[in-house]
């Protein structure tokens, strides 16, 4: 999408692998060297956008759709929980509370391992546990049990967003960034779809609802309340499906952002190369050249291998008579290029492909590839004082804005089931679990209407700004409604405009950070939002117990809060071009 505009510029995030060179055509006027994410950019774009972007937009949406379908799940089968297990209303929360522990603890190891051993792993296992142990939990025997198997559970998902974002951003080229904003649309479908099945299912398996005739009905509980059940098991083979998805309709490669950081120069060929050939552009030709970088020689004193940064701007070979201090990158002979190419025209696996290259140019390889950046290292970028700033405010925007949203969202249900005005009748479970689906339902525009937002003038922070003070009007019009139209009303704005926020935080966080520190960044601020998580329903249930409007009213701070930390942050992504 091109996009021409002088009101927001792209301010790229300062880099700590930032140098300056001089081009020799210009000697006068230094030019910086690029760092990892803009090489790859520019190659990215070579490679163009096409069948394997759309696939792994897919796939990385399942996670994404995983994590708030969970959500959801856990929030609409929780007045069947506490009936099934006569939990006290102080405890209750503390279901909600457990799936969100496993989300942080999820969220910081997932995030922090992707970006030390690469994003593979965490693509498949994430949902793999998420699968086992929600299936697992359809068959919790104590209130307790139930919630050690969210716990683990939460583990697995909570690994989704810091990931899947990361993940799929790093194989984009930079003109579809906002592909990454589009893609939380999968997170909307995720409450649409466990409201659907709530629907369906809990209704019809539930324990009899009290009437005027009949005020305490009888249930045998373990016959007539099994709904919970069966909704958990149905949502733990949707995520199996989901897996399976992942596992055989995409064998995905290490990212090119990740394998070029960590100077595996020949395997970025060769995956760039693949994802060209799968778009249906065969004639992308990647040299070694492209991946210029700073190399010294073996003899040179044993300095290492620098990570991978452009000598020059121009993707050009500067030769040492030319006065560069900087030598080339170990190039591919001819025959390892023919080499390469024969790979380009096969249809093996893109893991074959790169085990085939790697025994067939091990002998060019002087110089052993660096370990990857550790968490210590990470940690220490991130809190240098070009990016200290910015990760603060992110870190609050994340914490408030899951606090906010968590204490209006998992006891909405509950609080529908005991809502009444005056002249209206009392809503059955019916009316509740339909209220509950038209309020997913109506997030699902916010997801598609963000997409569009952030490359108007308003921008990323723009449009983060405008959700968030919007998202507290809208919640403190809910806390003073005096009927059902209206309360519909308002919960619906609550949902489009708390998912059209979410879905421009979820594309802005991963898109402001550089790829050596992006997981582990992504994470934190995903693990701190569950650490919101945790506490949010604990406190939300002491609150209802004082006045059911007070939770709503701690909500409506927590977004204006949001919304001053948008204002704060220091730089916008969207690209001006």
């Amino acid at each position: 999408m091109m996009v021409s505009s002088t009101s927001h510029h792209f301010t790229p995030l300062p880099s700590e692998d930032t140098h300056i060179v001089v081009d020799d055509q210009d000697e006068n006027h230094p030019t910086p060297i690029r760092s990892v994410d803009d090489i790859l950019d520019v190659l990215l774009g070579r490679v163009g956008y096409g069948r394997f972007h759309t696939t792994l937009l897919i796939l990385c949406g399942f996670g994404w759709l995983a994590d708030n379908m969970w959500l959801q799940t856990v929030a609409i089968i929780l007045p069947r929980v506490q009936e099934h297990f006569q939990v006290d209303d102080k405890w209750i929360g503390t279901l909600s509370s457990s799936l969100f522990t496993g989300m942080m603890i999820g969220s910081f190891f997932w995030g922090s391992y992707s970006d030390t051993r690469g994003r593979k792993l965490p693509y498949t296992m994430t949902l793999a546990i998420t699968s086992v142990f929600g299936i697992l939990s359809s068959f919790a025997f104590s209130f307790w049990s139930l919630c050690v198997l969210l716990f683990l559970l939460g583990f697995g998902v909570g690994g989704n967003m810091p990931t899947d974002g990361a993940l799929y951003l790093e194989f984009l080229p930079r003109e579809y960034h906002y592909l990454l904003t589009f893609m939380s649309v999968f997170f909307s479908f995720g409450a649409v779809l466990a409201s659907v099945l709530g629907y369906i299912i809990l209704p019809s398996t539930s324990c009899p609802e009290p009437t005027p005739e009949n005020p305490f009905p009888s249930c045998v509980l373990a016959t007539e309340n099994r709904g919970w059940r069966i909704m958990l098991f149905s949502v733990g083979i949707i995520t199996l499906f989901m897996l399976a998805a992942r596992s055989f309709c995409l064998r995905l490669p290490e990212t090119p952002k990740f394998l070029l950081s960590n100077n595996k120069h020949k395997e970025t060929i060769i995956v760039l190369q693949d994802i060209a050939k799968m778009n249906g552009n065969s004639y992308v030709d990647i040299q070694a050249s492209d991946l210029h970088g700073d190399h010294h020689d073996n003899n040179d004193g044993g300095d290492n291998e620098q990570d991978g940064l452009l000598a020059t701007t121009h993707f050009t070979n500067k030769s040492a008579d030319q006065g560069s201090t900087d030598t080339m990158t170990p190039s591919l002979s001819s025959a390892d290029m023919n080499s390469t190419q024969q790979y380009q025209n096969d249809n093996r696996p893109f893991d074959e492909e790169i085990q085939n290259a790697n025994s067939i140019l091990h002998a060019d390889d002087e110089s052993p590839s660096p370990p990857p950046l550790d968490t210590l290292n990470s940690w220490t970028i991130l809190m240098s004082e070009k990016w200290r700033l910015t990760v603060f405010l992110v870190w609050g925007i994340w914490i408030f804005t899951s606090m906010a949203f968590t204490m209006f969202n998992v006891f909405l249900p509950k609080y529908l089931e005991t809502l009444g005005f005056d002249g209206e009748a009392v809503p059955t479970r019916k009316d509740v679990y339909w209220d509950y689906m038209i309020y997913s339902i109506a997030g699902v525009p916010g997801s598609v209407m963000a997409s569009y937002l952030i490359e108007t003038r308003l921008g990323r922070k723009g449009t983060m700004a405008f959700s968030a003070f919007g998202s507290a009007l809208a919640l403190f019009l809910f806390s003073i409604i005096d009927s059902r139209i209206t309360m519909l009303i308002s919960s619906s704005s609550v949902s489009f405009l708390a998912t059209l926020l979410y879905a421009v935080i979820y594309g802005y966080t991963p898109e402001v950070f550089d790829t050596a520190v992006r997981g582990t960044a992504v994470g934190t601020a995903s693990g701190l939002g569950r650490v919101a998580g945790i506490i949010s329903p604990i406190v939300s249930g002491i609150l209802l117990t004082i006045s059911t409007s007070l939770p709503l009213y701690v909500s409506v701070i927590g977004f204006i809060i949001v919304g001053v930390c948008i204002v704060l942050l220091p730089y916008e992504t969207r690209s001006s071009k």
